[in-house]
């Protein structure tokens, strides 16, 4: 399988950061911001398939933003990240594109790097589980590769949801993966402090 052409990656950068109080899809992190980081991981493994959904201040990201990816705009991103995830993987089906399996992850976990993203898929490629997520301590997440046979069904999530509703509904076919402390997200600006 050629992942560069038969996976899209689908990066979650909508909402309004009302914790930490400005967008922290804009912080600062390794010569870019947050957004950037995930964008330039993605770009290393699909280079032409990256989808950002966008929200809150959205043009003031837009601008930030020095790599070629799919924008995608998210009318309801204050309802959630299913909201996003329904926007984005809708998106990605109106295109011609023929996509095995959609990567979904988000900007706020900068830990995340391109070997555990490229673990991820190589694991979708090894043993056909329809899922790969990410393990946490009480459950798995994002970063998470969902096979095409699950795609109408995410178009259709909405509310504060996201992936793990169907995670948790398709029990029997999610394979998890350990991040080995790659997973923290930054939610305020004393974790964002506390990663620097």
């Amino acid at each position: 399988m050629n992942y560069q052409n038969d996976i899209a990656i689908l990066i979650l950068a909508a909402g309004k950061s009302s914790r930490m109080g400005k967008p922290k899809q804009l912080l600062a992190w390794k010569n870019t911001t947050l957004l950037g980081h995930a964008i330039k991981n993605a770009k290393a493994i699909c280079p032409d398939h990256v989808y950002v959904v966008l929200g809150a201040n959205t043009e003031e990201i837009k601008k930030s933003v020095e790599d070629t990816v799919h924008f995608i705009f998210n009318e309801n991103y204050e309802r959630g990240l299913g909201s996003s995830v329904a926007t984005g993987i809708g998106s990605i089906l109106k295109t011609n594109k023929k996509y095995q399996g959609v990567l979904i992850t988000l900007c706020d976990q900068p830990l995340i790097d391109i070997d555990y993203l490229n673990q991820i898929i190589t694991s979708y490629g090894k043993d056909g589980s329809g899922i790969i997520a990410t393990a946490y301590i009480n459950r798995a997440g994002v970063p998470t590769l969902f096979d095409k046979r699950y795609f109408d069904e995410l178009s259709l999530l909405d509310e504060d949801f996201g992936a793990s509703q169907m995670i948790r509904k398709y029990q029997k076919d999610v394979k998890t993966l350990d991040p080995k402390g790659k997973a923290l997200d930054i939610d305020t600006w004393d974790d964002y402090i506390a990663l620097i």
